[in-house]
């Protein structure tokens, strides 16, 4: 149950303003994982999902998001990832970890209304 304590995550109020926003779905490709940054798994969630093939958008409690998008993949390169996210289940850790990027894979950094920050 939700009491007053409870707080839902950035990530979830982001799924949330999809669902219910066309402009905020538009912003994400089909199969974005939203994970919260404050997750202590954070870096082995969205390295997960960007070896599978899927995109992942890292929210911030403050509304800024990095968008990760990877290459898609097929034939022997598909299956060299898939052998990635096996040994990277195999060696998980969940203190310290980096996000581990497949090649290829386009970072955004937006502000909480969706637009790019400036480098």
């Amino acid at each position: 149950m939700s009491g007053p304590s409870m707080r839902r995550s950035a990530a979830v109020e982001k799924v949330i303003e999809g669902m219910l926003t066309a402009e905020t779905a538009a912003r994400y490709p089909n199969r974005t994982h939203f994970i919260d940054a404050e997750n202590p798994d954070q870096a082995i969630l969205t390295s997960r999902a960007l070896f599978a093939g899927d995109p992942a958008a890292v929210i911030y409690p403050d509304g800024r998001e990095v968008l990760f998008t990877p290459e898609r993949a097929s034939g022997v390169a598909g299956m060299l990832l898939l052998l990635a996210v096996l040994w990277m289940k195999l060696r998980e850790r969940s203190t310290g970890e980096l996000v581990q990027l497949p090649p290829r894979t386009r970072v955004e950094v937006r502000d909480g209304a969706g637009l790019p920050h400036a480098a």
